[in-house]
């Protein structure tokens, strides 16, 4: 049995350092956003969140792109 691979959705996840807690811990928040078209190239998901950062009163700690599949039997 062969497996296929299916992508199915994409979602931009980035992470602000929005400062630190009492112990001088960095605190984070996090802003997904989702409809992401699966078949967009990786550079051009990555400009858009650098767009978006830039738009942002917190630097960014992390840039994520979470790819779901579908896993098909053939």
């Amino acid at each position: 049995m062969a497996l296929q691979v299916q992508p199915v959705d994409s979602r931009l996840r980035i992470r602000l350092e929005i400062g630190q807690d009492d112990q001088g811990n960095p605190k984070y928040s996090t802003r997904t956003y989702s409809g992401i078209k699966a078949g967009a190239a990786d550079q051009d998901v990555y400009d858009i969140a650098v767009a978006l950062i830039s738009l942002q009163e917190f630097p960014a700690a992390s840039i994520d792109r979470i790819n779901q599949v579908e896993m098909v039997d053939v």
